[in-house]
């Protein structure tokens, strides 16, 4: 009889120790699942972080800088950002009949010789410079505020082609019709694309949906030009066949400026044929 309460006592002691066992394992499972799980919503918020470039490592929230790193803010591509805004915007202020080109050639001038030089030669630091002004530009979209965003895409336009004819010689001039044309403040569909093709999050995804129906303008380079402002829709416009540096609504409109065009053709002609023979001479060289 003691024999079998002993064995009784051994078969529950069995099961207790495996029911232990089992709720040990099932909790050890739980904790790993929760491991798991915390890994995947860090590991998701770091790549959210590397999308939107969050403001400061200590915030508690994740603001969206739109590809701007904002460590770069106490580097030298930061310091030259704004001094080329300060001194486009003084010459703007300065000359009142000056147009978009030559206040950025101005401001281009006034930041690049001296003490900016640096960032001038290196296309990675021109780059920086460029994806401010582009971060700039969507965040002032997103606030409403589209007068400055216009004038940090044309400045974000002005430094990626400033990179391609003076850092990577994959143009021989500077495009001023894209330039123009990013400055149009009739046109929120060119603005709105232009940045949105150019940052790496989808910030202004629900924006450009708004505004893709709406007709992209463009200008006619004639100053005599009958209609309202010179503008017409881009798809009807056509560039100089020579020097395709400016842009007309009509054979008309060419014509009556083409006394005034010819001796800046002529330059943007020159300089694209320079170009052209430099690249044929490399390529003759290289093979």
């Amino acid at each position: 009889m003691g024999r079998k309460r002993n064995q009784g006592k051994a078969r529950k002691a069995a099961k207790a120790m495996a029911r232990e066992e089992a709720e040990e394992v099932q909790h050890r499972s739980n904790n790993e699942s929760m491991t798991s799980g915390q890994q995947q919503s860090l590991t998701s918020q770091m790549l959210q972080l590397q999308v939107c470039g969050n403001a400061s490592p200590h915030d508690t929230t994740v603001t969206c800088r739109h590809g701007f790193d904002p460590l770069f803010e106490k580097d030298i591509c930061f310091q030259y950002a704004n001094a080329f805004r300060e001194a486009y915007n003084y010459k703007n202020r300065q000359d009142c009949d000056a147009n978009l080109s030559s206040c950025l050639i101005a401001a281009h001038k006034a930041t690049i010789l001296d003490k900016f030089a640096e960032v001038g030669k290196d296309s990675a630091k021109m780059e920086i410079v460029t994806s401010y002004f582009l971060s700039n530009g969507t965040q002032y979209i997103l606030e409403g505020n589209d007068d400055s965003a216009r004038t940090c895409t044309v400045f974000a336009r002005w430094f990626e082609q400033c990179t391609a004819v003076g850092l990577h010689k994959t143009q021989a001039l500077i495009n001023r019709v894209k330039i123009d044309d990013a400055n149009n403040p009739s046109d929120i569909h060119t603005l709105v694309k232009f940045l949105r093709k150019r940052i790496p999050c989808r910030c202004l995804d629900k924006k450009y949906k708004e505004v893709k129906d709406t007709a992209k303008l463009g200008f006619c380079y004639n100053p005599e030009c009958t209609i309202p402002n010179g503008q017409v829709e881009r798809s009807k416009t056509f560039y100089c066949s020579r020097c395709r540096n400016v842009t007309y609504c009509s054979r008309d409109c060419q014509k009556a400026d083409s006394t005034t065009h010819k001796h800046e053709c002529d330059k943007f002609v020159a300089e694209i044929a320079k170009f052209e023979a430099k690249k044929q001479s490399l390529c003759t060289t290289i093979s």
